[in-house]
């Protein structure tokens, strides 16, 4: 019983932190010849919506699903939720193991991490259902579902804390670190990151040159590493060099490489980064730092696949695969005359975002439970206080997932031992992030861009809610947002208290 209990709570400890409703139903079928359907896994987090009455469980698509395979994936809405359903196929087998099925609740703010999180889950749970014992609480013909009101409960013995699930005003067990399918360095259950990865395995498999742009801290050379490694030049180096680190006196030396005596100090024969790179990838991290009359000879390399180390007559051939990175515009900076054009289009055969933090607040949970998880801790023994919850995803994080790292390091210093990450062991400007109001007046004070666009988001939210006099359905529709995208706004503002509110 151990092991299953094990099993159980790992997978269900990967589902997205911060949803508003679930449940998840996985049923084991006829490929395992024991002649009913039998209930494996109950597991939801009753909706903020006290009122709010539990799914009914589809018997007959379950049926279908699980027996006879059909459907083998399919998503529908009903008045109040949407739903998945999986078949659990079996290699080899001639019928499924099984089938998952989840109802969330439509005001769900993470449902394509939710259900994504389901694929992965019917995915891994194919091969191994037929040795598998159900969840503690689980169990028995399915058949009798129809007369049994319990079906609907949480079964105490899976333990909400360990399932990584909250009721009110408990505390949420941190998820197991849920790293992207196909490039494992990188953490996040969220659409945003999910997208920006599979454009990197895309364009990994190509020659092509690539052009990352992301704020700071957001793990561009991370993502330059997997192009590499996901690439045919894998087998060769990676190098990289950060532009902006070294003085433009040096830099000529460094990428090119000099011959003894070509200047003052050069008392012997040196290659560059860019030789060492030869067969593999050159990574050029903050790209919009490299001084103008370099970026002229970087493109002649780029153009001739030749380069001349300083005092040398003759040419040396070079064959390497350019990945670079900026945070800032470039376009404004060859508007500006500190960009050239020329070089701009040569990078930027294929150009991909990486989104800030703040736009994917659904993973701040499981990169804080692998930061914890790199210094010793066990994320399964630490669990985060719902208004810390609600400040850490509702903080803009401008250092993005190199300031989360530093928040990990410095809760870890000063409360090791802790068990519960509580908000006032929160930074202080993380603590001001939840709830925070937005005073008409703000809306005039010049101020970067994407921070406007929060405050103007923030501002006509509330008041749309106020409007339509607490009616979410209806000013989700005044302001051209989905019901789902709304909530998903909701959340990630951290306007926790409008939650609450009916509607």
């Amino acid at each position: 019983m151990d092991l299953m209990q094990t099993f159980w709570d790992e997978e269900l400890r990967a589902y997205p932190h911060g949803g508003s409703g679930s449940r998840v139903w996985v049923v084991r079928g006829g490929a395992h010849g024991d002649g009913a359907l039998t209930l494996m896994l109950q597991h939801g987090w009753q909706p903020e919506r006290s009122e709010a009455t539990p799914p009914a469980l589809p018997l007959g698509l379950l049926w279908r699903a699980a027996v006879d395979g059909e459907p083998a994936a399919r998503s529908w809405r009903d008045a109040e939720r949407d739903w998945q359903l999986e078949t659990l196929p079996v290699p080899g087998a001639a019928g499924p193991a099984g089938a998952l099925a989840l109802a969330c609740a439509d005001e769900e703010p993470w449902l394509e991490a939710v259900r994504d999180w389901c694929r992965r889950l019917a995915a891994r749970l194919g091969p191994v259902l037929g040795n598998l014992e159900p969840a503690p609480g689980c169990g028995g013909p399915l058949a009798d579902a129809r007369r049994q009101p319990s079906l609907f409960e949480w079964p105490a013995a899976v333990g909400v804390r360990s399932a990584g699930l909250a009721q009110a005003g408990a505390a949420v067990a941190l998820p197991r670190p849920a790293a992207v399918p196909g490039i494992p360095d990188v953490v996040g259950v969220s659409r945003e990151i999910a997208e920006c990865c599979r454009a990197v395995q895309a364009v990994a498999a190509s020659n092509v040159n690539v052009l990352l742009h992301g704020e700071s801290g957001t793990g561009k050379e991370v993502l330059a590493r997997a192009v590499h490694r996901l690439g045919p030049r894998r087998a060769r180096g990676f190098v990289g060099v950060n532009c902006a680190a070294l003085p433009e006196t040096l830099f000529e030396s460094e990428l090119f490489g000099h011959q003894a005596g070509a200047f003052t100090g050069a008392g012997k024969e040196k290659s560059g980064l860019l030789e060492a790179a030869d067969g593999g990838t050159f990574f050029l991290d903050e790209i919009g730092d490299m001084p103008l009359a370099l970026q002229i000879k970087l493109l002649r390399v780029m153009q001739e696949r030749k380069l001349r180390r300083l005092g040398e007559l003759r040419s040396r051939a070079v064959d390497v695969r350019f990945v670079a990175a900026s945070h800032k515009d470039l376009a404004g900076e060859i508007e500006a005359g500190r960009f050239r054009l020329d070089l701009y289009f040569r990078l930027k055969v294929v150009q991909i975002a990486i989104p800030p933090l703040r736009h994917r607040p659904e993973d701040v949970t499981h990169l804080l439970a692998r930061m914890l998880q790199r210094r010793g801790a066990d994320p399964a023994r630490v669990a985060v206080a719902p208004d810390a919850l609600a400040a850490l995803q509702a903080y803009r994080w401008p250092g993005n997932v190199r300031e989360l790292e530093n928040e990990a390091q410095r809760w870890l210093a000063l409360h090791s031992g802790a068990e519960v990450i509580e908000l006032d062991q929160l930074s202080a400007e993380i603590r001001q992030a939840a709830g925070r109001s937005v005073d008409p007046a703000d809306l005039a004070t010049l101020r970067p861009m994407d921070e406007a666009t929060e405050l103007l988001e923030r501002y006509l939210i509330r008041k749309a809610i106020s409007a339509c006099d607490g009616r979410k359905s209806t000013a989700a529709r005044r302001l051209g947002l989905s019901r789902q995208g709304l909530y998903k706004k909701i959340r990630r503002y951290g306007m926790g208290d409008l939650l609450q509110a009916a509607g």
